[in-house]
């Protein structure tokens, strides 16, 4: 009798820690920060790069949308780098508060030629000043989708 009430404690116990203990060895999910957006997000000194993807048309260029928030007092300039077959890069301004870049029709980034495609990512970097750069993979989304397509680069003429 002793005996099958030991064996019936043991394997209650077992059983109890079992499936209880199943993420003691496991960070919460919910402990881990991520872009909850189709883009990603980088820091670079006092600013901070938010929902960066790139909108890409079937001739391979890509139109870089993203918002730049600047914490500072002072307009900087981030040297936006595209890397991957072809490095490709561009000065952008960023003004103290929040700058837009790709969503209004005065301020489009476009990498032409960048041999960039929707499905896949591309790594871009950013850096001004003397602040250590943020390497940032990205998206590249398609430009013919409804809600990609007013920031989508216009199409090349094929030669």
């Amino acid at each position: 009798m002793r005996l099958r009430a030991l064996a019936t404690t043991t394997l209650a116990a077992a059983l109890l820690a079992g499936t209880a203990g199943c993420g003691v060895l496991l960070e919460p999910a919910t402990l881990q920060s991520y872009s909850p957006s189709d883009g990603v997000n980088a820091e670079v000194g006092d600013v901070s790069v938010r929902n960066a993807l790139l909108v890409a048309n079937s001739s391979g260029d890509g139109a870089l949308v993203m918002t730049f928030v600047n914490s500072g007092d002072a307009l900087v300039f981030v040297t936006v780098e595209l890397r991957g077959a072809r490095n490709l890069s561009a000065s952008v301004a960023a003004y103290p508060g929040i700058t837009k870049v790709g969503i209004a029709d005065d301020n489009p980034l476009v990498f032409t030629n960048a041999e960039v495609f929707a499905g896949t990512y591309a790594e871009v970097y950013f850096q001004y000043g003397n602040f250590e750069g943020a390497l940032a993979t990205v998206p590249v989304l398609d430009g013919t989708e409804v809600i990609y397509a007013p920031y989508a680069p216009n199409e090349r003429e094929s030669n």
